[in-house]
């Protein structure tokens, strides 16, 4: 960088950094105070507010006005809420998961293949989506930890984690709705079933994304090929598994 660049930053951080007599730039006794302080509560700190970054594309634009903003990236006083409402989509998901009878797979949902299950198997089904939603954030903090060395905001991205499973519960209304059509032999109903199943995806891999951003400070396009490449590998197993 330029000369005039360096000494513009320097000036910038005056407080923070003096020159001595070698002609060389050291922390002042404030630098280092200022960081120890950030070496010391970086699990802390929260990541830059995602929502004022800067958005080129229209369709994120877009994405942004079905995005719990407040909820993924809450402030202290909303945490409580943050918590309830996280809770109330698990426990929503996982009674209907048992209605529907479906074994839940991160963002899948695969069906039972016995058609009369005793309350003790259902209710054994029912509690996948919990495991699956605690198996699911294992994996993203892992991939996070590992490939981007992003730990902070852990506790706080898990208790907003179960936001992301909001729109799949949409799609297990609809689903349980459905089927009393399906027993009419009512195609339409199933076509209907599986398109909306792709758009309740595509709306929570949106909120995995923004969660992402949000809580770990990634860059959005690392944050979308996180989330597209676990879903795609997700498909392949199940279909492997089905196949």
């Amino acid at each position: 960088m330029s000369t005039g660049t360096i000494y513009h930053h320097l000036e910038t951080l005056k407080e923070l950094v003096d020159q001595k007599t070698d002609k060389r730039y050291y922390l002042s006794e404030l630098g280092v105070y200022a960081y120890s302080s950030l070496k010391n509560n970086i699990e802390t700190i929260r990541s830059p507010d995602f929502t004022h970054r800067e958005l080129r594309s229209p369709i994120l634009r877009k994405l942004m006005k079905i995005t719990s903003k407040r909820f993924i990236q809450f402030e202290k006083e909303d945490k409580a809420l943050t918590t309830i409402i996280s809770l109330s989509i698990l426990i929503t998901g996982t009674i209907l998961t048992g209605l529907n009878g479906f074994y839940s797979f991160l963002l899948f949902f695969i069906e039972s293949e016995q058609s009369n299950m005793d309350l003790f198997l259902q209710i054994l089904i029912s509690f996948t989506f919990i495991v699956n939603m605690i198996i699911f954030f294992i994996i993203i903090e892992g991939i996070s930890r590992l490939f981007y060395k992003k730990k902070e905001n852990t506790f706080n991205f898990f208790i907003s984690f179960a936001i992301i499973q909001f729109p799949m519960v949409f799609y297990l209304i609809t689903h349980l709705i459905f089927k009393s059509f399906w027993l009419l032999n009512l195609s339409v109903f199933n076509l209907l079933d599986k398109i909306l199943l792709i758009v309740f995806q595509v709306w929570s891999l949106w909120l995995l994304s923004y969660g992402l951003c949000a809580m770990k400070g990634l860059k959005i396009e690392s944050c979308l090929i996180i989330s597209l490449l676990l879903h795609y590998g997700s498909f392949t197993i199940i279909l492997f598994v089905l196949v």
